[in-house]
């Protein structure tokens, strides 16, 4: 069994309900974790369908979040079925709210780049911090091998992870328009579930809604009264159940927190998780005509989710029953719409139920104003040409604006839309087509450590209710994994067989099934032309699907295949970047990287990785520009180095993350200019190195004669981009002389003093010894100095000697062996022979000792345009490094293997994937033949 480290411990994919809530669960369980999601901002479902009218069906008190008492005191919705706004307010107050703070041109820039420059107002939960938004998965591949996921991002970016979490929902793959004359209507057209941000304007307009399911039923009693005209274009009418929203005041709310316990409890022992409680009768058992039209009026002025499941209990079991039921619905429709022809269409003739019945604020109503207009096309297809709607029977319908309410590819649809293979290569997609195989809708066989967050063959209904029990149940099962050291679970194909069975089985004896698949509704896929139908949720009732889940947990898991962690003979392993110790106690990337620490990504509002990715675009603007000129103005670089810096500034121009990055950054030097004044340090390194490119490249400046002005190199090496690899360095070392205060400490290149001065910061901070020696080194002696200066504080704890790493130490005046713990921060990479510098750090350090490298791991815009221009980021060309002098940790861990090390005893990275540039490793001298060393001198 492979050692490899997973870049994150879970990974999720999806920031609405459902990932909000794993990300809650798997936080708690104190594991590093990622959320990918395609938005902008928190919402799954709630963001996109922005469309006028959108609400809820769930009513205000379960259709929340219930895992912290604080959830319920600390929020009020306003209305019996909260809006679209309203959820996204909730879930925003949840992860943190943030609102816009950086300048116009930043603002209008964040669809094109995905990057959100917004500042936190409070986050309780410290949830958004895992959140990369503007990110759609593309893939998620998992390795027999590694007993590791792959996540794969839709522009080719990797990132790994133990558990992996789809919390991507059931109607979040919205069903596109299918009709070819699309591109040819030269007016305005929407898509509801991808609604634009911006203000629509639909005063006097002449409008057409395709589709009647929930979507268009919310929008037309909005639109009927502002537009011209309105033509609705349905295909199959629906039962459509009066919502009876209302306001909730002050006092309602304190009835609702109160009884909330009480609701809670009631809406999971439902068949739909909704607070309703089961009536106990049925329509054959009540024989009184008159007494069942007085209930089934009850129900119709209670709302939604009262009439179907506080009426009678036999209404979706008895077609006799049934048939009573929907009568009194069409009894209502034709009572409701004047135009009989008009409520005839409007009244199905399937059993109801087929469908999901949605919740309607006065949708019939709408029919009654002159300007509203029922288009049957049950029989008729239509398609669009210039001015608007044909028929397929030649009527054409002109129209200023069309809506498409197509629905969703739901349950299904955004799993398969995604390349999820499993174990041995298994396609999910594929494993389907023969049979919609889970266990519980939670886990799916052959798809190991892959918990599915409210997917298929979860109850249907209100969708907090059995998010919160699975959820909690995927949190126990990686609970009693973690304490187990259990590397991987996986569902047996008898338990997901056993549990389909039931499943399907429950869904066929209901006399509804065959008309649902018939009248294409979503609950089978028959909405989706070609999607094989397959009942997608599970009619048994939340109760009879959670004993499925609590008989698990009560028998120890007995349904699954678990693999224990392989305790492995280390010596015959490798273990490469996982951890180290120090006096036992073990130091791991994970204890490192959780360090917090200001940086002025914070000050500006953003994230790290925003700023990353905003600092790449600034330099890749810069970078286009100089290439342009230089082959403009028929320039050449001047000789020496700088003829690589330009065959690396041209490629990157060509490769494809350059023309990415060019694309999404600005295009004047104004807004350049406001973007880099937002960006610290590197922006101050940006604007001043960027425009000198090109006379850097032909030689007419020094680099020197910009970077070191001002002391900016000094705050190069302390700003964002090299202060986390920096501050692993610094708090390992106070690990190491917390334990021991004898330590001899040598810093190779020490320059400026930058990561200095993080290491006396945090291991003396008033100035106070803390190891016996700290001897500063660097090639020049032209650096103590300024050095003096900056570590004034700590002048009297310093030793300060040349050397170069290069050479032989011995002859340099140091003694060999004799240092417990060698600090090298982006000095190694500069220099001829990696061999001969490690070989001189290994003379240098005692058996045991530690050697930490700060080193960049991948070149990236910033330095490579920041430090390009320096003769000595060429040092290693004869090597072979003509592209840059870096190396990744993989490589790094082969060089120090052949120079005497134990190779990378641990990896602490600056960001997660796949913003992650730069490293602390950590690696441990070993007692090695002479000969090693003595090759490395020559």
């Amino acid at each position: 069994m492979s050692n490899k480290t997973a870049d994150y411990d879970a990974i999720v994919i999806g920031a609405g309900f459902g990932g909000i809530r794993s990300l809650w669960e798997l936080d708690q369980l104190g594991l590093t974790v990622k959320c990918f999601d395609a938005a902008l901002d928190v919402g799954g479902t709630w963001y996109w369908n922005r469309y006028p009218g959108c609400r809820t069906d769930g009513e205000a008190w379960v259709y929340i979040l219930n895992f912290a008492p604080e959830l319920l005191e600390e929020w009020d919705y306003h209305e019996r079925y909260p809006s679209q706004e309203e959820i996204q307010q909730y879930l925003g107050r949840i992860v943190g709210q943030f609102f816009p703070s950086a300048g116009s041109w930043l603002v209008s820039k964040l669809d094109i780049m995905g990057l959100h420059l917004l500042t936190q107002e409070t986050d309780r939960y410290n949830l958004r911090k895992h959140i990369e938004f503007g990110t759609r998965i593309a893939a998620a591949h998992y390795s027999d091998s590694d007993n590791i996921w792959t996540i794969t991002t839709a522009n080719g970016l990797t990132t790994t992870c133990r558990y992996f979490l789809p919390a991507t929902g059931i109607l979040s793959i919205p069903k596109d328009p299918p009709f070819a004359g699309l591109k040819s209507y030269t007016g305005e057209w929407y898509r509801a579930s991808n609604w634009p941000a911006h203000k629509v304007d639909f005063h006097g307009k002449r409008i057409a809604i395709v589709g009647t399911g929930s979507t268009g039923i919310h929008l037309i009693p909005k639109l009927a009264p502002v537009a011209k005209e309105l033509t609705v274009f349905q295909r199959t009418p629906n039962y459509v159940l009066p919502g009876r929203n209302y306001p909730i005041d002050e006092y309602q709310v304190v009835d609702i927190k109160k009884n909330h316990d009480a609701t809670w409890e009631l809406a999971k022992m439902n068949i739909a998780g909704a607070a309703c409680k089961a009536s106990g009768r049925t329509v054959k058992s009540m024989g009184d005509a008159n007494k069942i039209s007085q209930i089934l009026d009850h129900g119709w002025e209670r709302g939604c989710f009262n009439f179907q499941l506080e009426t009678f209990d036999d209404a979706f079991m008895d077609p006799e029953s049934n048939e009573q039921v929907a009568e009194f619905i069409r009894q209502k429709i034709r009572a409701i719409v004047q135009d009989p022809d008009t409520a005839e269409l409007l009244c199905p003739k399937y059993p109801f139920g087929s469908k999901r019945p949605p919740s309607g604020h006065f949708y019939y109503e709408a029919f009654k104003r002159p300007n509203v207009k029922l288009v049957d096309i049950s029989r008729d297809d239509i398609d669009l040409y210039e001015k608007g709607i044909r028929t397929s029977s030649g009527v054409e319908h002109e129209f200023d604006m069309i809506i498409f309410a197509l629905g969703f590819d739901a349950g299904t649809g955004a799993l398969n839309e995604m390349e999820i293979r499993g174990s041995r290569d298994k396609l999910l997609r594929e494993y389907w087509t023969e049979r919609l195989g889970t266990f519980a809708g939670v886990l799916v066989s052959g798809f190991p450590n892959m918990f599915i967050v409210c997917g298929p063959h979860m109850p249907a209904g209100n969708m907090p209710i059995p998010l919160e029990i699975s959820v909690n149940w995927i949190g126990k099962t990686i609970r009693h994994m973690e304490k187990n050291k259990l590397t991987k679970i996986n569902v047996t194909e008898k338990a997901a067989d056993a549990w389909s069975d039931h499943h399907d089985g429950l869904w066929n004896s209901v006399f509804i099934s065959e008309a649902a698949k018939e009248n294409r509704s979503w609950f089978v896929g028959t909405n989706i032309p070609g999607k094989p139908p397959k009942i997608m949720f599970y009619f048994g009732g939340v109760q009879n699907w959670l004993s499925w889940l609590d008989k698990e947990i009560n028998t120890a898991w007995a349904s699954m295949d678990f693999t224990p962690l392989a305790v492995a003979d280390k010596a015959g392993q490798d273990t490469f970047g996982q951890d180290t110790s120090v006096d036992r106690l073990s130091v791991t990337a994970q204890i490192l990287e959780s360090a917090a620490m200001p940086l002025q990504s914070d000050e500006a509002g953003i994230s790290p990785a925003e700023k990353f990715n905003l600092t790449s675009a600034a330099c890749a603007r810069y970078i286009h520009w100089a290439v342009k000129e230089m082959h403009d103005r028929g320039l050449a670089a001047k000789a020496a180095y700088r003829a690589y810096w330009w065959k690396v500034l041209q490629d990157f121009v060509k490769s494809e993350l350059g023309r990415a990055l060019i694309q999404q950054s600005p295009n004047t030097k104004g807004e350049l200019d406001q973007l880099t004044s937002k960006l610290g340090v590197e922006g101050e390194a940006i604007a001043r190195i960027g425009p000198e490119l090109v006379r850097l490249l032909t030689g007419q400046t020094h680099p020197l004669a910009h970077i070191l002005k001002d002391d900016l190199l000094f705050r190069m090496y302390l700003s964002d981009e090299g202060a986390r690899p920096n501050r692993y360095m610094a708090d390992y070392t106070k690990i190491l002389t917390f334990q021991n205060k004898d330590l001899r400490i040598l810093e190779i290149g020490a320059g400026t003093g930058g990561t200095t001065f993080q290491v006396l910061q945090a291991c003396s901070p008033t100035g106070e010894s803390f190891c016996s020696e700290y001897m500063y080194t660097d090639i020049s002696p032209g650096f103590f100095k300024t050095s003096k200066t900056t570590l004034k504080k700590w002048e009297h704890l310093l030793k300060f000697q040349t050397l170069n790493v290069e050479n032989d130490a011995g002859k340099q005046g140091f003694e060999e062996h004799a240092y417990d713990l060698v600090i090298a921060a982006n000095v190694v990479h500069a220099t001829r022979s990696l061999t001969k510098s490690l070989g001189t750090i290994h003379k240098l350090l005692k058996p045991g000792g530690k050697v930490g490298l700060v080193e960049l791991t991948r070149l990236t815009p910033y330095f490579n345009m920041a430090f390009g221009s320096l003769s000595g980021w060429w040092a290693g060309v004869d090597e072979g490094r003509t592209e840059s002098p870096l190396q990744s940790p993989e490589q790094w861990h082969e060089k120090l293997q052949k120079t005497g090390f134990s190779g990378v005893d641990l990896a602490a990275y600056d960001l997660p994937e796949p913003e992650r540039h730069s490293a602390l490793l950590l690696s441990t001298a070993l007692v090695v033949d002479s000969t090693i060393n003595e090759t490395n001198r020559h």
